[in-house]
């Protein structure tokens, strides 16, 4: 496949090299005032904490139309005041027992903002966290992954809606001739769109937009590792966090370019339209359905411009962002015997600092049940300092019992209070300065093939060798992570 990646690169170059005149300080209160306009918030307290939420801020603009299946548009300016006190629409999806509910349109392309800043020059570390749901379903609109403990711990939050499933992820010969590059990436391109957003306007928010993390869940795990892949989102962030989401990385991860229109062509038959624009012309809720017949599933798509190469091939050439990364899973997820270390490996051998974990809390409720072992998206919890808000979500109970864990909504002590705020100090201090050690709470060492060493975060912290050791079988018949 022919590259153009040079030509094409350049004009996105352009774009995020672009600066603005420098803004005067001011403070930040329920109103906020961006490049692109005027943000009306609101302040909210979670135990006993207290931070400013922006939700539903325009990072580019409705995809909608002629714009479906194109590259995101930037946001256009607005008059007056926006009002972001209410949760944007979530991204076309079908139903599922994860994530929250809400209104769904593809007019969707929006992020949340979390700031316990009080002034727009206090410069601080910038978190942006892509949701979980298999690049298929799921949501940035949580009140675990927005709560204002993590702000709290000195850093801004930036949660992203990205387009998903077909409407996302969907590839089509006459799709690429639009582009003369490829399609099939536009969920990974809403995601740099993101970022370039964040570079433009967080410093209103109290945010430094020269130290950016990204970090994501499950799904929002191979949306980051998208991110360190794709050279377009090359300085736009600083850091990564990939938790339980690392299976990119190998080799049974790649969808090349051919392969991928070859499903959009059976799509377009499956719906009878004869040509992109007759595809544009259906629902979301017609395209979906269609997807689920033929077999179609998102993934991101190694066309050769947005995605150079397989990245199991990037990694293994050492070719992806050469970042400080923390990547790990839960105790009872078998990604801590392959893809874990696997990712590990390849990015410490790159000569990028590398730090692993092995997730093993379970709030009290489940740590009485026995076969009970920690799952996938537990650790999003206590991360966030969401405890115990996140124990309620939807996503967690229905994760549940994926770990062997059997009631509803545990309980929860003073055990999981100081482990969900101390989880989310170590988060925070990765992403000040690329080190998640915390003085007098844990010296986190940085991972190698060699010494094979990560963090046990549980109570207490605990330094281990051996992840590939630390997996546990979940008391289920037939394990799904």
């Amino acid at each position: 496949m022919k590259s153009i990646l040079p030509a094409l690169g350049a004009v996105l170059l352009v774009s995020a090299c672009a600066t603005s005149t420098p803004r005067a300080p001011t403070m930040i209160g329920d109103v906020v005032d961006t490049p692109l306009g005027s943000v009306r918030g609101e302040t909210v307290t979670e135990n006993g904490v207290t931070a400013h939420i922006y939700r539903g801020i325009p990072y580019a603009q409705p995809p909608v139309g002629e714009l479906r299946w194109r590259a995101p548009e930037p946001a256009e300016a607005w008059d007056g005041v926006h009002d972001a006190t209410e949760w944007p629409n979530r991204c076309p999806q079908g139903e599922s027992s994860m994530g929250a509910g809400g209104p769904i349109s593809e007019d969707c392309l929006y992020v949340n903002v979390v700031t316990a800043a009080e002034r727009s020059d206090e410069g601080r570390p910038v978190m942006v966290f892509f949701h979980g749901g298999g690049l298929t379903t799921g949501t940035g609109n949580s009140t675990t992954y927005n709560h204002p403990m993590l702000p709290n711990k000195g850093v801004v939050v930036v949660t992203v809606n990205s387009r998903l499933g077909p409407i996302g992820y969907l590839a089509h010969p006459e799709l690429s001739e639009e582009t003369r590059y490829g399609s099939g990436n536009y969920g990974t391109l809403d995601l740099r769109a993101s970022l370039q957003w964040v570079e433009e306007n967080i410093e209103a928010f109290g945010g430094d937009p020269d130290n950016v993390t990204i970090f994501g869940e499950s799904g929002g795990g191979t949306k980051t590792i998208s991110q360190m892949a794709t050279p377009l989102s090359e300085g736009l962030f600083d850091a990564a966090i990939v938790e339980s989401g690392s299976a990119l990385v190998s080799e049974q991860r790649i969808t090349m370019l051919d392969d991928a229109e070859a499903v959009g062509v059976r799509l377009a038959d499956e719906l009878g339209a004869s040509s992109a624009d007759e595809l544009r012309e259906l629902s979301w809720q017609e395209i979906i359905a269609a997807a689920d017949e033929v077999g179609f599933r998102a993934n991101v798509v190694v066309d050769g411009y947005v995605i150079p190469e397989p990245v199991s091939t990037m990694f293994a050439n050492g070719d992806q962002a050469q970042v400080p990364l923390i990547v790990g899973a839960n105790q009872g997820e078998r990604s801590l015997q392959t893809s874990v270390p696997l990712m590990a490996n390849l990015h410490s051998a790159a000569g990028a600092p590398t730090y692993v974990y092995n997730f093993t809390q379970l709030p009290m409720g489940w740590r009485e049940e026995e076969g009970c072992v920690a799952f996938h998206g537990l650790e999003l919890t206590y991360v966030f300092g969401a405890v115990p808000t996140g124990l309620h979500s939807a996503t967690t109970q229905f994760l549940a019992g994926t770990g062997g864990c059997t009631t509803r909504v545990p309980e929860h002590d003073a055990q999981d209070l100081w482990l969900a705020e101390r989880s989310a100090e170590i988060w925070a201090s990765f992403a000040r300065d690329g080190d998640p050690s915390v003085p007098g709470l844990v010296e986190w060492p940085q991972y190698s093939e060699d010494n094979n060493v990560y963090l046990d975060i549980g109570v207490p912290l605990e330094v281990r060798e051996n992840v590939q050791g630390s997996y546990v079988r979940p008391n289920v018949e037939n394990p799904r992570f």
